[in-house]
């Protein structure tokens, strides 16, 4: 017995040595794969408080006009119910997460726009929920009515898809679809993987992965 398992041992070895270029490649490969699936699971965790805070701030209150305009753009998608279908997860998670932010989105079709006189961001939005704290930063450096109307389109768009990830929850198709849209924009992969290394050093918090947050710190 003892034999036959150190013959065993020694056969895989030698194997091991002749053909250890498909093994690191298949070894990479299965690392890669696994890190597309732990951010996607990042990704998922953070992005359902994400969707609670749109359906909160769309919420009746007697104080709502102070800061729910807008919420009429959104409001067939926080009414909608039941679990959206596996595409729609997909080019979700690609909205929120591999597509350009409100800002950098809009951004090139204004950047030779002069100004607007009289233009004042906050004002406009004033009483809407763009104006929320951790919405603002979208709209610096728009100066005109045209431009920030292109931006909360686009902040739209993304609070459609966050809608959908939180009618997913936490569910196996969720996760497998953020996964394969990390596999399929690997440069956002690129990016997790730095600020996984950022997280180990204690530079980064784990919510950063899917906020961007540290990026603006």
């Amino acid at each position: 017995m003892l034999q036959s398992l150190s013959q065993l041992a020694t056969q895989s070895l030698h194997t091991l040595r002749r053909r250890w270029p498909l093994v690191l490649a298949l070894s990479l490969a299965g690392a890669w794969l696994g890190f597309a699936f732990w951010l996607s699971d990042i990704q998922g965790r953070m992005d359902l408080p994400r969707a609670y805070s749109v359906r909160m701030t769309c919420e009746d209150d007697p104080e709502a006009g102070l800061w729910r305009g807008g919420c009429e753009r959104i409001e067939a998608d926080i009414a909608k119910t039941g679990r959206p279908s596996f595409l729609d997860l997909y080019n979700a998670f690609v909205i929120v997460h591999h597509a350009p932010g409100p800002r950098e989105a809009s951004a090139p079709r204004f950047a030779d726009v002069p100004a607007e006189p009289g233009f004042d961001v906050q004002t406009a939005l004033a009483g809407q929920r763009y104006g929320l704290a951790l919405v603002t930063p979208e709209f610096e450096g728009v100066k005109s009515a045209a431009h920030a109307e292109a931006v909360k389109t686009e902040i739209d768009a993304r609070d459609r898809a966050l809608l959908a990830i939180g009618r997913a929850g936490l569910g196996h198709d969720a996760l497998l679809a953020g996964a394969l849209a990390n596999l399929v924009h690997p440069g956002v992969m690129l990016e997790g993987a730095r600020q996984y290394v950022g997280i180990l050093m204690g530079t980064v918090k784990e919510s950063d992965i899917a906020t961007g947050l540290s990026e603006r710190r």
